[in-house]
C-alpha cells in the first residue's frame, strides 16, 4: 500500500533522508520546508516527480502551518505518517548559564515544543482518515529528565522535555480515534545540529527508523517515548 507520509523539516538532515527513504520505498511525500527550493528536495524531486510534493512551511506561525494543510488537502484525503522533525538550536545555546542569552530560549521553544502541536492540529482532519495514522515526533535523549547530565543547553533540552509532555498528551486524546502517537530519540547523527562527531548516518537512521515505524505503528498501547531500537527511553 502506498503509504502518505508528511514530514516537516524535510530540507536536510534527517528529514531530507526520511523523504528519500519514503520516496525510495513508493511512498507520497509532502516534504515541508521554510525552503522548499533546497537543493536535496529539488535533486528528489526531480528523480521522483509528482510523488514528492513540496509544501513551504514555517511552525511557528499558525497561518503558516494551516495555509500548508490546505494545500496538501488538494493532494489527498488522508495521511498515514506524520514526522514532526522540524527543530532548531538558538546561536547560543553550547554556552555556558553565564554568557547564555536565555532570550534566545523562547524561538527554540516555538519551534521545538509547540510547533509540531500546531502541525498535529492543522493536519488532524487527514490523519484521522488513516486506518492507523502514526505520528512521529522526533525528540532526543536530551529531554530526558531522569538520565540528564548536562549543564547548559536551556533551550534545546527543555523544549525537548516540553515536546515529551506535548507528545504524551496527544498520545492520551487520540488513542480512541486509533492515532498513535510516539516520541523518538533517533540517536546522535551527522546533521549539521549534531555535527561531524557524531556516530549515525542519518539516512542509515532514517532506513532503521522507518521500518521501526512499521513494526509499532499499530502499537497504541506499546511505549510512548522510545530510542531507534524501539526500547522504551525514560522521561
Amino acid at each position: 500500500m502506498c503509504k502518505k507520509v508528511l514530514i516537516t523539516g524535510a530540507s536536510r538532515g534527517l528529514g531530507l533522508c526520511f523523504t528519500r527513504k519514503y520516496l525510495e520505498d513508493g511512498g507520497v511525500v509532502f516534504a515541508c520546508a521554510r525552503d522548499v527550493q533546497a537543493s536535496g528536495l529539488v535533486e528528489l524531486k526531480e528523480k521522483y516527480g509528482d510523488a514528492l510534493i513540496p509544501v513551504e512551511i514555517d511552525v511557528v506561525g499558525t497561518e503558516a502551518v494551516n495555509k500548508a494543510a490546505k494545500t496538501v488537502s488538494q493532494y489527498t484525503d488522508k495521511l498515514d505518517i506524520i514526522i514532526n522533525n522540524a527543530a532548531v538550536h538558538s546561536a547560543t545555546s553550547f554556552d555556558i548559564l553565564e554568557e547564555t542569552d536565555l532570550d534566545d530560549c523562547l524561538p527554540v521553544y516555538d519551534i521545538n515544543a509547540v510547533g509540531p502541536l500546531r502541525v498535529t492540529k492543522a493536519f488532524l482532519p487527514l490523519i484521522t482518515q488513516s486506518a492507523n495514522g502514526l505520528i512521529v515526533n522526533i525528540s532526543s535523549e536530551s529531554g530526558s529528565i531522569s538520565t540528564a547530565g548536562r549543564v547548559k543547553e536551556f533551550d534545546y533540552c527543555m523544549a525537548k522535555a516540553a515536546l515529551n509532555m506535548g507528545t504524551k498528551l496527544l498520545h492520551n486524546y487520540l488513542k480512541d480515534r486509533k492515532v498513535n502517537v510516539i516520541a523518538v530519540h533517533p540517536g546522535w547523527m551527522r546533521t549539521d545540529m549534531g555535527g561531524s562527531n557524531a556516530h549515525l548516518d542519518p539516512y542509515e537512521t532514517a532506513c532503521k527508523l522507518t521500518e521501526l515505524f512499521k513494526r509499532i505503528g499499530k502499537d497504541i498501547e506499546g511505549p510512548v517515548f522510545i530510542d531507534n531500537d524501539g526500547n522504551e527511553y525514560p522521561w
